[in-house]
């Protein structure tokens, strides 16, 4: 299972275009459970 600081942590690395998709997808999956 894949928490979402898992998604963060990937999200976030030295290519700009592959933070943006992991980092809204996180987004939506936090504002999902609140």
């Amino acid at each position: 299972m894949i928490s979402v600081f898992d998604m963060f942590s990937i999200g976030i690395g030295p290519s700009s275009s592959h933070t943006v998709g992991p980092m809204k997808a996180a987004k939506l999956f936090v504002d999902e459970l609140v």
